[in-house]
């Protein structure tokens, strides 16, 4: 019954897309990228879901699980971050009506810079695809018993026919309808678990264990996650995949009006909040339930489907439908990334090239054969990609936010030197992405090399019935929650929480970028059209520098 269940909810959410997509479709490649004119709600939906994946469905319980519940500030951070998107970034873009965000770097700086935030951004969408990917295969295979690579190929192709054949109306349409279920999945995992478990033990035993935790506020940027991290860091990586990422951007321009699109930003504020509530919600369950002897698991984030088949297998149907959650949430994520992908491959990397070469531009008819082979060919590497994941140990959630804020870090850097600092321009913005992203990643690949773990919270794995606690929370060790490392202060570096990765673009983006101009800048013409800025500081017609 249960791969019943999970094959007729599947076919049913694809069919669902593809024929609303078919509905009123204005017929252009345009349309076919962006969308158009679709419901708030649906489009808020579909923005959360391109972000809440099965990677964050996974990863989020597990990291409770594993490291109590301060995750729990990034409530605090949505509240920041999300009025910044609507506010202060989103007039620029949506007003422009660019079909790829990133041709605002060719109107504001040089083409230079497109081509570099458009190459950052399929950097991002190949190393985020083979997570997405990789992560709801190894739920998949273990629910429903099939092998790893059936399921990695299932999901791959499911994803890249949804784009291909019914374009981004298609996405946002199933993505929607993929959230709701999402959502209601969770929802009843809870609802379950409390009306079977015993509460009050649950409760004992998550403060005993000193899991419900919001107590971190030592600044020190060490700490993998305090609310320092979680607010700040957390701010800069939200607002690199909200206000910066083509993913996002895409959407915002289905609305019809500036008004709507602001709409669907701060919508995602009550959708992430209770999102976030349920699965630290459903983290804690399983941690009370399991406190006096944790399974073991061939992967951490295997975590939420043993709890399914181990405590809700009896439920007719139920593993069926989860398993179809998290497919669904692996599904809304790739097949946000295949659609987005196809603007950025052809307004920023096929155009530019046909420009440069002095080639007519491509027709209609090519550009549509274009965009339904792409997300194919992007669905074959993130199957190859996907492979390699399976050969990292890691939690995924953190995997995922460090590519978010390794990639997108310089490239907020650069939408922000963009329409917040008329004075910078071409060359120097130039150097400034280019340092910001050796910074990012050099930061990254040290720290990935040197194998530097964060400490988690003890638990008890001998499972048996001593009534001596196995866990030592007063032990400084596990209360720093900080790696020592030996030797002066660049190795110290290496321990940064990978909360801060994007700000560490961001700053390196706008130092750099301010230095440069005041030491390199010729830019004969300072003026700025106030279009490319952002109205929060800059209304006038024109905005001003001084020559340099």
């Amino acid at each position: 019954i249960d791969v019943l269940v999970s094959v007729v909810t599947m076919i049913g959410v694809s069919a669902y897309g593809i024929i609303k997509s078919r509905t009123n479709t204005a017929g252009n490649a345009k349309d076919f990228v962006v969308g158009t004119e679709m419901s708030a709600w649906s489009v808020a939906l579909s923005v959360c879901s391109g972000f809440i994946s099965s990677i964050s469905l996974l990863g989020f319980p597990s990291e409770v699980f594993y490291n109590g519940s301060m995750i729990l500030w990034y409530g605090v951070m949505y509240l920041i971050a999300f009025p910044i998107v609507a506010y202060v970034f989103l007039p620029v873009t949506y007003n422009m009506r660019l079909t790829s965000a990133y041709e605002y770097f060719e109107l504001r700086f040089n083409r230079t810079c497109r081509s570099i935030a458009a190459g950052l951004f399929c950097t991002e969408i190949l190393l985020y695809n083979a997570v997405a990917l990789y992560a709801p295969s190894v739920a998949i295979s273990a629910l429903l018993d099939i092998p790893i690579l059936i399921s990695i190929l299932l999901t791959a192709v499911l994803s890249a026919t949804y784009i291909s054949v019914g374009g981004a109306k298609a996405g946002i349409h199933t993505s929607a309808a993929q959230m709701v279920l999402i959502v209601a999945s969770m929802t009843l995992i809870v609802i379950i678990s409390i009306w079977r478990e015993d509460v009050n033990r649950i409760v004992d035993n998550v403060i005993d264990g000193r899991r419900l935790r919001l107590d971190e506020f030592r600044p020190d940027p060490r700490i993998r996650h305090s609310a320092f991290s979680l607010v700040f860091g957390g701010t800069g990586t939200i607002l690199a995949l909200f206000a910066a990422n083509q993913m996002s951007l895409q959407k915002y321009m289905s609305m019809p009006s500036l008004k709507m699109a602001q709409k669907v930003v701060l919508l995602n504020i009550p959708c992430n909040l209770f999102i976030l509530f349920v699965y630290v919600m459903i983290g804690l369950i399983i941690f009370g339930i399991y406190h006096d002897c944790v399974p073991k698991l061939h992967s951490k984030n295997e975590l939420l489907p043993y709890y399914v088949l181990d405590r809700m297998s009896d439920v007719p149907g139920f593993t069926g439908m989860f398993a179809v959650a998290i497919y669904s949430a692996g599904i809304s994520t790739l097949s946000a990334t295949f659609s987005s992908g196809n603007a950025v491959v052809i307004e920023d990397i096929i155009a530019p090239l046909l420009d440069v070469f002095n080639m007519p531009k491509m027709s209609e008819r090519t550009s549509k054969i274009i965009m339904r082979v792409f997300p194919i060919a992007l669905a074959v590497l993130a199957i190859i990609l996907a492979l390699v994941c399976s050969m990292l140990d890691s939690l995924i959630l953190q995997l995922a936010f460090s590519i978010f804020g390794v990639v997108g870090g310089p490239v907020l850097g650069l939408f922000i030197l963009g329409i917040l600092v008329p004075y910078v321009k071409g060359r120097a913005a130039t150097v400034a992405v280019i340092v910001a992203t050796i910074a990012s990643f050099g930061t990254a690949i040290a720290a990935f090399s040197n194998k530097i773990a964060p400490i988690p919270l003890p638990l008890n794995t001998q499972c048996d019935n001593s009534t001596t606690s196995a866990y030592h929370i007063d032990d400084p060790s596990v209360m720093n929650s900080v790696t020592e490392i030996d030797g002066w202060w660049g190795l110290q570096y290496l321990r940064l929480s990978y909360q801060y990765y994007s700000l560490v673009g961001v700053v390196v983006s706008l130092v750099v970028g301010i230095l440069a101009q005041a030491t390199i800048g010729t830019d004969s013409d300072c003026k700025v059209e106030s279009r490319l800025l952002s109205p929060i500081l800059y209304s006038s017609k024109t905005a001003i520098c001084e020559d340099v």
